[in-house]
């Protein structure tokens, strides 16, 4: 099943981010967890780490782009498979930022990502690694707490402790 890579909101006061040098070219084979792309807005960095494996089929924001939080900025899929419709999700979040309307928690769109319309666990890529890691389940430990999952809650998770609130 293809896979829209997109980035969550990673604060309260991030509407958009900026797109840092691709570690994957279109057609290169991608691993769970591998590198894909750094990402970059005025509060972090960071690498954000591939949650699906197959093929970079198509990179939609290049290097340098500056794209609202939940924008497609890439698909990954198997050789084949049809590619999912992610334009008109993305043209509803650029007109809404044109606007100066927050795109951070703007509902989904018709056609938009199963896992964007699923409530897909928001959590640092760290947090995702270290839970892969420990053979955690990254949604229990979201339901347990608020906000974005961080190490920390996953760790304490994993010693049979609860979450922060």
């Amino acid at each position: 099943m293809p896979f829209r890579i997109s980035i969550d909101r990673l604060d309260a006061n991030i509407e958009e981010i900026t797109i840092g040098p691709w570690m994957a070219a279109e057609g290169d084979r991608v691993e769970l967890g591998q590198p894909l792309v750094e990402i970059i807005s005025d509060k972090i960095t960071f690498d954000y780490e591939s949650e699906a494996a197959g093929v970079l089929r198509v990179i939609v924001a290049p290097e340098r782009s500056v794209v609202p939080v939940h924008y497609v900025i890439g698909v990954i899929a198997e050789p084949g498979e049809s590619l999912p419709d992610y334009e008109e999700h993305n043209a509803a979040l650029l007109a809404r930022a044109r606007q100066g309307l927050s795109v951070g928690e703007a509902a989904p769109a018709a056609g938009t990502a199963p896992e964007a319309a699923a409530g897909r666990v928001r959590a640092t890529p760290a947090a995702r690694r270290r839970a892969r890691e420990l053979g955690i389940d990254i949604a229990a430990v979201a339901a347990e707490g608020k906000g974005v999952v961080q190490v920390e809650d996953v760790e304490r998770r994993a010693a049979g402790g609860d979450a922060p609130c």
